[in-house]
């Protein structure tokens, strides 16, 4: 924001929601050190924002220092200036986010260009949550309620910024659904990969229902001229909302008549995940979905943007700006900063974005041979299953590899990132062993294994990183059938569609 704004008397100020005075020190969020020290005037000024002003009643009440202490507290991101008001009769646009400030990210510069033309009501799906920017210091601040309603406050903020409206769903973001209490620093230190890689795992069919029901409640509930739904990144929730509002889309008709349907580009991840946006625009097309693309220009507004952005300082919004620029400059030299709606002509039947997503990503070599490998040991009775890294949902693939092996115990050899989430999901079918840090205790291991009696079918978890080094590893227990996987959800639905292939030869 320019460092001199034009103070309309009429203009509305408000305070940012997180910062409190205590005498005449200003702490952020949950710091124990304050951010700075008042004067007399300044905390006389600080409690006149606790309520909207006009500029015109802080000038009445400060006086010849009025001016100077709003520019100040708008510098440093203290407070915000409103428009006072909006035009009537606005299109109603209903955004449906995922988390509290993706709609900013994605779309802020658009909503601020056409905030007096729409009346955007932004929806953020999963609104309980206990992430803020401490997790990344390993600081304590994992109240739900607490963080939930910080969350809250600032989208609000966001909406009356733009002139529009905002609403809390209320379901469970993903982090938070790996175990849903307020955790304690030790718990997260100890889990911190886990809760990670859980983020990218797909959801069950039970919260697919859910955040189903929530979209079509939003759309029963709220009318509107247009409905903006996110692309979908590798962020389980993101896929989970677009999913869920494919699936309202195709399922209830007359919710979807009469509405104008536009998709827009997940920021900040297309910065870091471009290629598979890219891909999941081609894989819609390839799928039967008929959509145009709208490529808006919004230089005019890209410092508003970034503004707006700021007002989640819940969120590490500094360290996502270069992805924010860097998704916006996509696209020169047809605009120096642009975003991006597609305009939805058509859905196919039975359209499942994640499930198309995941069949493109995944290697049909290796599908086939995680199907091969369950086929050929499901009556294994020593089964080695190697962690060198969480699996995000432990608790739950452990079930369905003991349905799938039903003769089998477990050797699970983890890695120390792995311990905690395995140690959480106890099983008298389970023998854990941990495996110190290094290449070398891998390489050690590796060579135990090869010298071993018996051979023993081997389950390799990797993550994204590291299957090319695990393949070579595996070489040296050639004896054993080793499967190595990138990603459990591959095995995961390779094990259900084997169970659900074996109910239904019982049933006929």
């Amino acid at each position: 924001m320019d460092d001199q704004p034009k103070l309309r008397s009429d203009s509305l100020l408000t305070r940012r929601p997180h910062f409190r005075l205590l005498g005449n020190e200003l702490f952020f969020m949950a710091s124990k050190e304050p951010c700075k020290r008042f004067s007399e005037a300044e905390v006389r000024f600080w409690d006149l924002i606790q309520q909207t002003q006009s500029v015109k009643a802080i000038q009445e009440a400060c006086g010849e220092d009025a001016d100077s202490l709003i520019r100040e507290f708008l510098r440093n991101d203290f407070c915000e200036l409103i428009e006072p008001t909006f035009p009537s009769g606005r299109r109603r646009v209903l955004v449906i986010e995922p988390h509290a400030d993706d709609a900013a990210l994605s779309v802020g510069g658009v909503m601020w260009l056409r905030r007096l033309e729409c009346v955007f009501v932004v929806a953020t799906l999963a609104s309980r949550s206990n992430h803020t920017l401490y997790h990344d210091m390993g600081l304590d601040h994992f109240d739900i309620e607490e963080v939930s309603d910080m969350r809250r406050r600032e989208s609000e903020l966001f909406v009356r910024m733009i002139g529009g409206e905002h609403l809390s769903v209320g379901l469970t973001d993903a982090a938070l659904r790996y175990r849903d209490a307020n955790w304690t620093v030790d718990y997260f230190r100890r889990h911190r990969m886990s809760v990670r890689t859980a983020t990218s795992r797909m959801a069950d069919d039970e919260e697919k229902k859910r955040w189903a029901a929530a979209v079509r409640r939003l759309l029963t509930d709220i009318p509107s001229a247009e409905v903006w739904i996110p692309l979908g990144g590798p962020h389980t929730d993101h896929m989970l909302t677009i999913d869920a509002c494919c699936e309202v889309f195709q399922s209830d008709p007359s919710l979807a008549a009469g509405r104008t349907w536009r998709v827009y580009q997940d920021v900040p991840y297309f910065s870091t995940y471009s290629r598979c946006m890219t891909d999941a625009i081609e894989a819609w097309k390839g799928a039967g979905v008929i959509m145009k693309r709208e490529l808006i220009p919004i230089d005019a507004a890209f410092d508003r943007k970034l503004r707006l952005a700021s007002v989640y300082a819940s969120q590490n919004i500094a360290a996502m700006r270069k992805d924010i620029e860097v998704s916006a400059r996509a696209y020169r030299p047809a605009a120096e900063y642009a975003e991006i709606l597609w305009t939805l002509r058509r859905l196919p039947d039975n359209f499942q974005p994640s499930a198309i997503m995941a069949a493109k990503m995944a290697e049909p070599d290796r599908q086939e041979a995680v199907a091969r490998w369950v086929s050929a040991n499901w009556e294994a009775e020593i089964v080695r299953v190697l962690l060198l890294t969480p699996t995000g949902n432990w608790a739950t693939d452990l079930k369905l590899l003991c349905r799938a092996f039903p003769r089998a115990r477990f050797e699970v050899y983890v890695t120390h990132a792995a311990v905690a989430e395995v140690g959480d999901a106890p099983s008298d079918r389970v023998q854990v062993r941990t495996v110190m840090k290094g290449t070398l205790s891998w390489i050690s291991l590796s060579l135990r294994f090869a010298l071993a009696m018996k051979a023993s079918p081997t389950l390799f978890f990797t993550g994204d990183r590291r299957a090319r080094v695990a393949r070579l590893l595996s070489g040296l227990w050639f004896a054993s059938d080793t499967l190595v996987v990138a990603s459990m959800d591959s095995l995961m639905n390779a094990l259900r569609a084997r169970r659900d292939s074996l109910s239904l030869g019982m049933v006929n």
